[in-house]
């Protein structure tokens, strides 16, 4: 498709809908793809959208030469010999990393599911259409621009207790019953919680929209935080994500770089004595 074609998709014009990542300033992306003419027709595709985007090379995202104040990196999976998975740590191991959507064409679905685990925003397989590109980019920018400051909150001991208090949490149309760690699913379907996952579940629903730190998670499941340990809480929370993802379409542990885990629903707590939720 031409970069004729393409600009052909816009509707009314561009300047009065321009995409903002905050502070008024045009949500900058730049486009990492091995194939320089498929990158070329995004990027006239993003600008005639209103985004500000450019294409650079694996050599310039690498060193960062103009990636370290970018909104968004649409990153080709294969883009290099040690593949795009080593790019895409690289870039969720910076203070400020991007939003990131992984491009694949030939990738297994075990890469795949490894990219959204590390951290990617999306991963959309080529060749997609101009129109589903530009929706995958708004849904990225727009769910970042909701994402609370990345921080890791200090709970301290008062949500320890907090946590005590808590009888029955309703989210999302799951229910959490944590005398008895019993987890009912929207649809009624009760799902098996190891003690690791309680923990962190109930850590979780105790303070909701709170960015929570590896460190107190672990302190949550029973596990002291540090070197392989924090590897291990990965691990677990990405278990328990997929748990609930088996059960619904809603994004309800999202990853925050540099920070932790984040709980998303809003979170109605039975108290099981005065106080709680």
């Amino acid at each position: 498709m031409t970069q004729d074609v393409l600009r052909n998709v816009a509707h009314g014009p561009v300047a009065a809908h321009l995409p903002v990542a905050g502070d008024d300033a045009p949500v900058r992306v730049l486009v990492v793809n091995r194939d320089s003419q498929a990158a070329s027709v995004l990027v006239a595709m993003l600008c005639d959208h209103g985004f500000l985007a450019e294409a650079v090379g694996v050599a310039a995202l690498r060193n960062g030469a103009g990636g370290q104040d970018c909104d968004l990196v649409i990153l080709d999976m294969m883009v290099c010999e040690d593949g795009g998975l080593a790019m895409l740590r690289m870039l969720t191991q910076r203070r400020h990393c991007p939003g990131v959507i992984m491009l694949s064409r030939h990738a297994s679905e075990v890469d795949r599911i490894v990219a959204l685990e590390m951290g990617a925003d999306d991963c959309v397989a080529k060749p997609t259409s101009p129109r589903e590109m530009l929706a995958r980019v708004r849904s990225v920018v727009r769910r970042r621009s909701r994402t609370p400051p990345v921080a890791a909150v200090d709970i301290g001991e008062a949500g320890l207790d907090r946590d005590k208090r808590i009888a029955v949490a309703r989210f999302a149309g799951w229910t959490f019953e944590v005398e008895t760690r019993t987890l009912t699913s929207p649809a009624g379907a009760v799902v098996p919680l190891t003690n690791g996952e309680y923990g962190m579940l109930l850590r979780f629903v105790a303070q909701p929209r709170t960015v929570q730190s590896r460190e107190r998670l672990a302190v949550a499941s029973g596990k002291p935080a540090g070197g392989q340990r924090d590897r291990t809480i990965d691990v677990n929370v990405s278990r328990l994500r997929r748990k609930l993802a088996d059960h619904t379409a809603d994004e309800l542990i999202r990853t925050v770089r540099s920070g932790g885990y984040l709980f998303m629903p809003v979170v109605a707590c039975d108290p099981a004595t005065n106080g709680g939720c």
